[in-house]
């Protein structure tokens, strides 16, 4: 289980993110949502260690294995979580799509023997097909970038994943797609996956708890089913009835045309 607990990033004069609790457990899917800015990820980013120039963080972000009943930090134990970056700019721009995964299996393949563990095969073909393998990543779309992105993070297969706005882009069947194996994902290979999305209405479809930001602060963390039936936070509410299909036109109010 990944425990974050009171994790807040700081500095003498300016709080980016407050103090966050919450966990995720293996074959669990949680979402982040929030308005741009509301510090979404910048707490991926500080689950893994990296803290912007100039800030510090406080807090404790652990993994606690239940069967061997051991607690280590983050820090130590990097390759349990791996993180799919929301920027391109995180591939190697002289290396294919391909090349870069079957170097990162490569690195695994050794790191499990070492450990005489055995290396599963990971859902690499949910994400990248071969004309996505054999591109460079400027020949990428955003769409394409985005699955080479999550094959990169899936191939690691760590135990846990940060998703940053994996679909953000992405037509809405495309997106669906993609939360879909990532739900598959979880689920199959009992994998922690946080998806840090703005597409609040397909996150709902696959997510187990949704975690919601406002100015770098947890203001709630529901379950998709009382998001649905409005039994949230207002903020949460204001998030999904911003959606235009839960636009209601009695409720709307009209601007009069001269």
């Amino acid at each position: 289980m990944l425990n974050i607990d009171k994790l807040s990033i700081r500095s003498d004069e300016v709080e980016l993110l407050s103090p966050i609790c919450f966990k995720l457990c293996p074959g669990q899917v949680v979402g982040v949502i929030g308005a741009s800015g509301s510090g979404k990820s910048l707490l991926a980013s500080a689950i893994i260690g990296d803290i912007p120039k100039g800030f510090t963080a406080s807090g404790k972000v652990t993994i606690c294995n239940t069967a061997a009943a051991s607690e280590e930090q983050v820090p130590h134990s990097l390759a349990r979580v791996a993180l799919a970056a929301q920027s391109a700019t995180a591939l190697d721009p002289l290396r294919t799509i391909f090349s870069q995964i079957s170097h990162r299996i490569k690195r695994i393949t050794q790191r499990k023997i070492a450990s005489n563990q055995t290396a599963k095969p990971s859902h690499i073909s949910n994400f990248v097909s071969e004309q996505i393998g054999r591109c460079y990543p400027h020949q990428l779309s955003g769409g394409m970038a985005k699955r080479a992105l999550l094959a990169q993070a899936s191939c690691q297969q760590s135990e846990y994943i940060l998703a940053d706005e994996p679909c953000c882009g992405l037509d809405s069947r495309s997106a669906q797609e993609i939360y879909t194996h990532l739900a598959d994902y979880a689920k199959q290979e009992n994998r922690g996956v946080l998806v840090i999305s703005h597409n609040l209405k397909q996150l709902l479809a696959v997510a187990d708890e949704i975690l919601v930001l406002q100015e770098g602060k947890l203001v709630d963390s529901t379950r998709p089913e009382l998001i649905l039936t409005g039994m949230c936070h207002s903020y949460t509410q204001a998030l999904w009835q911003a959606l235009p299909e839960n636009w209601h036109k009695d409720k709307l109010d009209y601007a009069e045309v001269a």
